[in-house]
């Protein structure tokens, strides 16, 4: 005996797969393409600020979380907190990677 219900629901189901077959795909794309950019803007910005390239290598940080996080100073206390470092540590590591400004520090998030 055919279930009328089960037969409507597989064939709904099914359509449902057609429809979002193509725009998870896209969303992947989208997903892949998004993290290209981010990857590039980063890169870009460590050659022009190398002490926040160098900062986000030493905490294993996004530049980008970094740069949009809401208040960049908790953000890196958090990071360093993660990472078992203190700000003594953060910042002999970064005055042997990449000397910072008084200016550059502040953008960090550290104070001059």
């Amino acid at each position: 005996m055919v279930d009328p219900v089960s037969d409507y629901l597989a064939e709904k189901l099914s359509e449902y797969r057609i429809m979002a077959s193509p725009l998870e795909r896209a969303a992947a794309e989208m997903d892949y393409a998004q993290r290209l950019v981010k990857a590039k803007v980063e890169s870009e910005i460590a050659e022009h600020v190398p002490a926040l390239g160098a900062l986000a290598d030493i905490l294993e940080i996004s530049i980008m979380d970094l740069l949009m996080a809401p208040d960049r100073k908790v953000y890196l206390q958090t990071a360093m907190t993660e990472a078992g470092l203190t700000n003594d540590d953060v910042m002999l590591q970064l005055r042997a990677l990449a000397p910072p400004s008084g200016d550059e520090l502040v953008a960090l998030g550290f104070e001059k």
